[in-house]
């Protein structure tokens, strides 16, 4: 970027668009008191620079927790879309996978096949929400 005032004085800088553009302008106004900015427009941050929303991750419980056989996993709310449920061994292998159907409200998951052991269960929703809780088995 390269701002030339009525001087004639040239000031070459990396900085560009948002809070950049609005603190070098300052700093530049500290160095040469003469120099005006009017253009709000450059100072306002970009779309691309906005931090992106951070999602509420999805919410769901495992009971009973620990289990010795059936698992149930229930949503706090109806699924607005299809959800895909993997268990995983500490070890980070996928030792049971299953889908929901939109709307579900509850999962039973078999894990009486299972050793004894911890295992994550993920839950990856809709718009890749995810949800993540530690389920011991008897």
């Amino acid at each position: 970027m390269r701002l030339q005032n009525h001087h004639n004085r040239n000031w070459v800088g990396p900085l560009s668009g948002g809070d950049a553009v609005f603190r070098a302008r300052s700093l530049y106004r500290l160095a040469d008191p003469t120099y005006r900015f009017d253009n709000a427009a450059l100072c306002q941050p970009s779309a691309a620079l906005r931090a992106p929303k951070a999602t509420e991750p999805l919410d769901f419980n495992l009971f009973p927790n620990p289990t010795s056989g059936l698992t149930v996993l229930e949503f706090s709310t109806p699924l607005s879309g299809r959800a895909n449920v993997t268990l995983y061994s500490l070890q980070g292998q996928p030792v049971l996978q299953q889908t929901t159907g939109k709307g579900a409200q509850q999962i039973i998951l078999e894990t009486a096949a299972l050793p004894g052991g911890t295992y994550f269960c993920r839950v990856m929703g809709a718009n890749g929400v995810m949800g993540v809780k530690r389920l011991v088995k008897l």
